[in-house]
């Protein structure tokens, strides 16, 4: 007798895991006989900067790049108040990001150094809209920022002092701590 109750058990147990399959599977479905329900679809977040316009180009880097630094150059243009990014950020910049840093990895500490024989400035747009703006690293005219970058986008600006100015100057991005004198200064090649 314990055995057939231990049975009847179990079989009301297995049925009830049938009916309750059953119940979530109609639920799910489009009611169609022979349809299997649908998956939900993924969701991707989109990089609010992917498609951004730049004036000098893309500069992609992943966990490990090598060299390290990796330096590009250009010239700095004052079009448009660095203010228009950041109300905390100085000086002036062009209307579209320098350069566009496309990581497909994070970086927990990514070094940005600006160098130039003129006082330039760094205004920084991460994927996730924070701005970092820095005019000069200490004791210095040229411009640094350290921080963690997520993947993504980052738009990045080299700006100068005064509207209508222009500055040459060489962009560096590392993950390990360098000197600014790692990265030569634009007419000194």
């Amino acid at each position: 007798m314990f055995a057939s109750i231990k049975s009847w058990a179990g079989a009301g147990g297995l049925l009830a895991s049938l009916l309750a399959v059953a119940s979530c599977t109609e639920a799910l479905g489009s009611g169609e006989p022979g349809e299997a329900p649908r998956a939900p679809a993924e969701s991707k977040t989109a990089d609010p900067y992917d498609d951004s316009p730049y004036r000098l180009g893309v500069v992609p880097l992943h966990a490990g790049f090598s060299p390290d630094p990796r330096v590009v150059s250009g010239t700095a243009v004052g079009e448009v108040p660095a203010r228009s990014i950041h109300r905390k950020c100085k000086g002036w910049i062009s209307e579209t990001p320098d350069y566009l840093l496309d990581a497909d990895t994070a970086f927990f500490n990514l070094h940005i150094l600006g160098r130039s024989r003129s006082d330039t400035l760094l205004v920084v747009r991460k994927p996730g809209g924070t701005v970092l703006c820095n005019d000069n690293r200490s004791g210095t005219k040229d411009p640094m920022l350290r921080s963690h970058f997520p993947i993504g986008t980052t738009q990045v600006w080299i700006g100068v002092q005064d509207k209508g100015a222009t500055a040459d100057y060489r962009l560096g991005f590392s993950e390990v701590k360098w000197q600014s004198s790692s990265i030569p200064l634009p007419d000194t090649d």
